[in-house]
């Protein structure tokens, strides 16, 4: 919110600075010499640069809305939340379920099965954990980005597992961490 109002005071102040720029324009295309008519232009494009920063934050602005400032993301955040609160506690079973029904309620969420992979893995040291989490990700995912993206971050924690047990190579088994 205090963006927005930042933004606003300074499409005001920028607002009031760039009057004087605009009448002098206008004041040049009035005798329509050629001398002035070429000049004219020129107040214009110091009107544009002085108000296009305040318009682009207020509708660019990451927080909120100008034309709906009542609107909330439905998104989930997986940032900071309960579920980081009961691994950060220890609580990774906990963890698991909560991770396992947003599951549930978003299953085109690539976050929510990279988070279940990587607590598994570094967290748990249970593989087997991240390779279903990694299956039903592959399974759920309709974007093949995003399946690769996951793809990718399984076959990390994978090696990061073997490399860090010294496990033989054998990519029929998945180690246990």
């Amino acid at each position: 919110m205090n963006d927005k109002k930042f933004a606003l005071r300074l499409l005001f102040k920028r607002f009031l600075l760039s009057i004087p720029f605009f009448l002098l324009s206008l004041w040049l295309f009035i005798p329509l010499s050629f001398t002035k008519a070429f000049f004219a232009p020129l107040p214009l494009i110091i009107v544009a640069f002085l108000l296009v920063e305040p318009l682009s934050l207020l509708v660019s602005n990451p927080v909120g809305s100008i034309f709906n400032p009542k609107s909330v993301s439905r998104e989930i955040n997986l940032g900071f939340s309960v579920i980081e609160a009961r691994i950060m506690d220890g609580m990774y079973e906990e963890a698991l379920d909560m991770l396992k029904k947003m599951i549930c309620m978003d299953p085109g969420r690539l976050e929510i099965y990279m988070r279940i992979m990587n607590l598994a893995v570094k967290d748990m040291k249970q593989p087997e954990i991240a390779k279903d989490a990694f299956h039903t990700g592959i399974k759920n995912l309709k974007n093949l980005r995003k399946r690769k993206i996951l793809a990718f971050e399984y076959r990390e924690l994978m090696a990061l597992c073997r490399d860090t047990h010294d496990y033989e190579k054998d990519t029929n088994t998945v180690p246990s961490c």
